[in-house]
């Protein structure tokens, strides 16, 4: 059966909508179990039921919309992303891959598309892990990968755990457990996202392939030195934390540019103590984002950061710790995934390319319990978790086309 052609004007219709549900601020900032969560979840939710979804929840509120099949007894293909955001963040990221997962289901609705295999549909939570600070949480929820315990020792800025807002949100974090997938029902997952990143756009490619996604590690590095006033210590007798950790900072990057081959590291958040204009500076404390397709990379890296970590303490006079507090091993997207992507984007005459993400995805934790494939479409100049984020509609149209074939394919 020939499917109708996606529709780009719904697209861009649902995506503002949802970009409606933000606190203040720029761009959009819509964190787990929030009033904005609860506005998005309900438009979600009618999205759904008008394309003939039966809608459920599970404990920690990722919702999933099922088309069933003709087969009862044949696991699920879902597609499908998360919708909760960074702070002050774009309108793209992840909730594109809903809608255009939506738009999927209206697309089969209308064509009359009779699948044998039961279709699911799912808007995750807390992917950037903005609120609760673990990422991929309703990813992991899915994978069951997320310990009971965890509930109680994720909590957010105000000291609210997991388990106390996702009760007060009206769900049942308790039955954790039945939130978990299995290859016995769930054949596969695709997942459509924005690049955030150049490479489609300057080389004008309209898919990208996901055929990995990057390993991650986070580390933690204090250097505590001895907090002085600023006008009355002399150079020569102080402890400054800043100076060696703005040296540690400097090795690092030096040390990224040496490996070139495709891994990175940020520091992206780094804290001075006590923080006075004329105090010397007695603690730092910063994080490093280490991340690359290549596990041996990582694992030279933390071993090269950690020795010289102390060399630099312990020239400058301070003590340092590191600390590393994520570790997730690169993951290869499942072949036949990948080369149904491949073959779904030259059916469509759409140019395409392989890419590995080098950002964290729900699917690289879905990835352990099934078959996972992720469509790439581009992003404006690589922009990503920031005001400036843009897609434009027809791409996401391409993509959720390349979805819905990948989709019958798998049916098939």
């Amino acid at each position: 059966m020939t499917l109708k052609e996606a529709q780009a004007e719904r697209i861009e219709k649902e995506i503002w909508e949802l970009s409606r549900f933000s606190a203040e601020g720029p761009g959009v900032t819509r964190l787990t179990y929030t009033p904005e969560h609860a506005a998005a979840r309900e438009t979600l939710i009618a999205a759904m039921k008008a394309a003939s979804l039966s809608v459920r929840e599970d404990a920690l509120g990722n919702i999933i919309g099922r088309r069933e099949g003709t087969d009862p007894q044949l696991p699920a293909i879902a597609v499908g992303s998360h919708f909760d955001s960074v702070r002050n963040g774009g309108m793209f990221d992840g909730t594109a891959g809903v809608v255009c997962a939506l738009e999927a289901a209206r697309v089969m609705l209308e064509s009359g598309y009779v699948n044998r295999h039961p279709f699911e549909f799912i808007a995750i939570v807390e992917e950037e892990g903005a609120r609760f600070s673990s990422g991929m949480l309703g990813g992991r929820a899915i994978a069951g990968l997320v310990a009971d315990r965890e509930l109680d020792s994720l909590v957010d800025e105000d000291g609210v755990s997991v388990r106390q807002a996702a009760t007060a949100f009206g769900l049942k974090p308790g039955e954790l457990q039945a939130a978990a997938r299995s290859a016995a029902d769930l054949r596969a997952f695709i997942e459509l996202h924005i690049e955030q990143g150049p490479i489609l756009e300057q080389e004008q490619i309209e898919i990208g392939v996901v055929t990995s996604i990057v390993g991650v590690r986070a580390l933690r590095v204090a250097v505590k030195g001895r907090s002085d006033h600023a006008g009355t210590t002399p150079m020569h007798l102080r402890q400054d934390a800043l100076v060696p950790a703005a040296l540690m900072v400097r090795e690092v990057n030096r040390f990224v540019n040496e490996i070139a081959d495709g891994t990175v590291a940020t520091v992206g958040h780094l804290t001075v103590a006590p923080g006075g204009g004329n105090q010397v500076p007695g603690e730092v404390d910063f994080t490093l984002d280490l991340r690359s397709p290549h596990e041996e990379s990582l694992r030279v890296l933390i071993d090269r950061i950690s020795v010289m970590v102390g060399e630099v303490a312990s020239q400058a006079g301070v003590a340092a710790d590191v600390d590393e507090f994520f570790n997730l091993s690169p993951v290869q997207l499942a072949p036949t995934m990948v080369d149904a992507v491949r073959e779904a984007a030259s059916a469509l005459q759409f140019t395409h390319r392989d890419i590995s993400s080098g950002a964290g995805h729900d699917s690289m934790f879905i990835a352990q319990v099934t078959d996972v494939g992720m469509v790439f479409v581009p992003s404006r100049a690589g922009r990503s978790h920031v005001p400036e984020e843009w897609t434009d509609f027809d791409d996401l149209r391409k993509g959720t086309e390349v979805v819905l074939r990948v989709m019958k394919a798998l049916d098939r």
